[in-house]
Parts: C-alpha cells; sequence; structure tokens
C-alpha cells in the first residue's frame, strides 16, 4: 500500500472539505488551509502539492470576502506555499509524530512573517517601527494561525493513518 496520495478523488475530496470548512464561520485564520498545505507536501507526489492550498485559499475568498488587495492577496497565498514546503521538507519522509508538531509551528511562523510583510507593504510607514508594529499587531492571529493549523493537521493526519491503518487490516485478513 502506498503512503503517497496518487488517487485524484482523495485528493479532490479532502480540497471539498477544506473549502466548506474555510469558507463556514471560524474564527479570524483558524482554517484548515495551513494543515492542507501540510498534508499535501506531505503525501502527494506531484509538484501540484504546492497550489492546493492556494487554490484552496483562492476559492475560500472568492466565495467569502472577494478580492481584496491584490498584493496583500499575493503575500497571503505565498504565505500557504509556505505550509506545502514545510510538509515536503520538514515531514515527508520522517517520524510523523515528532517532525509534525515542528512543521505546524514552522509552517504558521513562516505564513505570519510573509503575510504580515504584505501588511506591513500596503498599510504601515517603510520603517523599522513601522515594520515592528505590524508584527506586533499580527501576534494575535499567529496564535490562531498555530491553533488551525494543530487542529486540523490533527485531524486530517490522524483519520489518514487510520484509514490506512483499517485498510491494512483488511488486506491482512483478507489474504490470510
Amino acid at each position: 500500500m502506498s503512503k503517497f496520495l496518487t488517487d485524484q478523488k482523495e485528493i479532490l475530496f479532502l480540497l471539498l472539505m477544506v473549502v466548506i470548512s474555510a469558507v463556514l464561520p471560524h474564527p479570524a485564520n483558524v482554517t484548515p488551509i495551513g494543515a492542507l498545505g501540510l498534508f499535501a507536501g506531505t503525501y502527494m507526489r506531484k509538484p501540484s502539492f504546492l497550489f492546493l492550498p492556494v487554490g484552496a485559499a483562492m476559492f475560500a475568498d472568492l466565495v467569502t470576502v472577494g478580492v481584496y488587495s491584490v498584493m496583500i492577496m499575493f503575500f497571503v497565498y505565498t504565505g500557504h506555499f509556505v505550509s506545502a514546503l514545510c510538509g515536503r521538507y520538514l515531514v515527508r519522509d520522517r517520524a510523523l509524530t515528532t517532525r509534525l508538531p515542528v512543521a505546524v509551528v514552522a509552517a504558521s511562523v513562516g505564513f505570519y512573517l510573509v503575510s504580515n510583510l504584505g501588511n506591513w507593504w500596503a498599510f504601515q510607514p517603510h520603517t523599522w517601527a513601522g515594520l515592528v508594529e505590524c508584527y506586533t499587531l499580527g501576534l494575535p492571529y499567529l496564535a490562531r494561525t498555530l491553533l488551525g493549523n494543530a487542529l486540523y493537521s490533527s485531524l486530517f493526519f490522524g483519520a489518514f493513518v487510520l484509514i490506512q491503518q483499517a485498510l491494512l487490516r483488511k488486506y491482512v485478513t483478507e489474504s490470510a
């Protein structure tokens, strides 16, 4: 049994679940998008793993708030690439229980750094004081992003491991 997702139906189902949960009412930044990036980076073989969280975020934005600022959206979507890269380079082919928590923190901090850089560029004075103020104002969103990434990563990765174990038990039972 392959430990990578290869069936497009599984990926589309996961994407649908993420988009649905991202457009339902939720606290700001407590979304499954970062967890989707971690999951896709860990289990998808094709380079399209990078675009799955960005596509989900773009769809969720278009359905809920629409186009708000192309520059800000660019930085937000670039921040979502970070989660996919963390899944690929921090979790894939490594011990899930020890590496996933590190990746959740790295993805959350990476998203915070990249997305707030866009906010600083658009809304704050281009000074060190403006940069510090922007990142300080973004700290509550970092906490929420961390919460969302931890919650949804636990759900996605936990469900995937349980499904793999159930399929393996079924295969072993049928083969015996």
